[in-house]
């Protein structure tokens, strides 16, 4: 005995979701392979701190910034690493204002200078304290971490600022 009813109808919804994704995976895989410039890392350090192999100067000693090509470091980079450099040494965990502080000694404006949050949401010390200072058309990005100071140069972002979101004032 044979059935007369008609054989099901296949959706073609999922061959489109599928030609779908075969058309847009390729594009995505490929502006994820842009690169952007490569920062300026200080020697003997890696970004981010922690990275294998990666090593960053305990308090006292100075470290800066040289550029890929091997030019001196700039003023800038120099005087940011060295205010650091002491406040770490006198306060392995600064707050952001000994932060802000440090910096304005040092002769940095105010505006030029954007730190992280010391604390957390929570009213715990945070791992690490991060600061930014604008320097013309770069800028100076630091990590305090444990009485380390980790330090890079990088592009001024498109926004004229050195930070991606909220900064601590």
């Amino acid at each position: 005995m044979t059935s007369s009813a008609p054989a099901p109808v296949r959706s073609t919804r999922g061959r489109r979701h599928v030609g779908l994704v075969a058309l847009v995976l390729p594009f995505v895989i490929g502006m994820a392979a842009c690169s952007a410039p490569e920062p300026t890392v200080t020697p003997g350090s890696v970004w981010p701190p922690g990275s294998a192999g990666s090593t960053t100067a305990p308090a006292g000693q100075p470290t800066a910034a040289a550029s890929p090509s091997g030019a001196a470091p700039s003023a800038v980079s120099q005087s940011v690493s060295a205010a650091l450099q002491a406040l770490v040494a006198s306060s392995p965990q600064p707050s952001t204002a000994q932060v802000r502080e440090s910096l304005a000694a040092a002769g940095f404006a105010p505006a030029a200078v954007e730190v992280s949050a010391a604390r957390t949401p929570t009213g715990l010390a945070a791992d690490a304290v991060e600061v930014g200072v604008l320097g013309g058309n770069e800028c100076v990005m630091a990590q305090l971490r444990s009485g380390t100071v980790a330090t890079s140069v990088l592009p001024v972002l498109p926004n004229g600022r050195c930070f991606i979101g909220t900064v601590q004032r």
